[in-house]
């Protein structure tokens, strides 16, 4: 046997042809970048280009991804290829919790990344980066498949920059859960002094809409009846009034008449009309009010129409 005169560590001579040295890392690296399995997931058009990068022309089991698992738990890479909105980004921070470490998203298009041409709609988020850790943007609206092959390899590339003695997902202290955020009519923080902020704005707008919203009168059921709600603010009805269009017959509410938020009230018309409820106001008219083609009116104090209705003739 020949006498080994190399540095201490090396392969004997005769053995050197069949030993192969490399380090940890670059196996287990390699071993990563060609066994990921993206989860079958799609939003929107970018899907379509999704699927194609999958079809013989481009081909993307060549980089050993080609087995997509309908399920979280048996996928590691989560495309997110689509419009995020503020009800699917729940669902999708709730899949990415569920997926085996380690694991990657890959951002693919303008929708998914900034909000695309969607960006000011009121219920789409701007950018998945908001909620979830991105590793590869791959822009485009929508991005072609050799774009996203692309994307693939630079996160092959990034999966060479990685050592198993510094990746998190190794150590004890680490968990990967990623909070899910509320679903409401905005993606809201819930620190109690977030939710306080929300529902002072909710509160503002509500009293907006209320004070600006009037009274509304509307034909009841039967002959001579009218209906006026409130879908407003609490309003004080004095010295308003109900116009008949055809003979000009006049009803005065009385002083302090106060028709309260979301409140309603009936007006029995015609000589003989009487009232089924304390609320109800009667108004004697010369004949119910409908028994003819006519328009009714409710009138303010400044002399201003509010509210009108045409009341259908009633014929026999």
């Amino acid at each position: 046997m020949a006498e080994n005169t190399s540095t201490t560590g090396a392969a004997p001579e005769e053995l050197s042809e069949n030993i192969l040295i490399t380090t940890v890392d670059s196996v287990y690296n390699l071993a990563r970048s060609y066994s990921l399995w993206p989860m079958t997931f799609g939003l929107a058009c970018c899907a379509i280009e999704f699927i194609v990068a999958g079809t013989a022309r481009y081909d993307m089991s060549r980089f050993g991804m080609e087995v997509a698992r309908p399920s979280p738990r048996q996928a590691d890479l989560l495309i997110i290829s689509g419009t995020v909105t503020k009800k699917m980004v729940v669902s999708i921070v709730r899949l990415y919790n569920q997926m085996a470490e380690p694991r990657y998203v890959i951002s693919m298009g303008a929708c998914a990344t900034g909000g695309g041409p969607f960006k000011e709609g009121y219920n789409v988020v701007s950018g998945i980066d908001k909620f979830l850790p991105v590793d590869v943007y791959v822009p485009g609206c929508p991005p072609t498949p050799e774009a996203l092959l692309h994307g693939f390899i630079t996160l092959h590339k990034k999966f060479k920059t990685q050592s198993v003695r510094t990746v998190p997902w190794y150590r004890k202290t680490y968990t990967g859960e990623t909070p899910i955020p509320v679903l409401g009519p905005d993606i809201i923080d819930t620190h109690p002094a977030a939710l306080k902020q929300v529902r002072d704005v909710n509160m503002t707008r509500l009293m907006a809409a209320r004070s600006a919203a009037g009274p509304q009168i509307s034909a009841g059921e039967g002959q001579g009846t009218i209906v006026i709600r409130n879908p407003g603010l609490t309003r004080d009805l004095t010295d308003w009034t109900l116009q008949t269009g055809d003979d000009g017959e006049t009803y005065h509410f009385p002083a302090g008449f106060v028709l309260m938020s979301d409140g309603e009230v009936r007006v029995h018309t015609s000589s003989g009309a009487t009232s089924s409820s304390a609320g109800d106001i009667v108004w004697p008219t010369a004949q119910a009010i409908g028994a003819e083609t006519e328009k009714v009116s409710l009138v303010d104090a400044d002399g201003n129409a509010v509210s009108s209705f045409e009341y259908e003739a009633i014929t026999s």
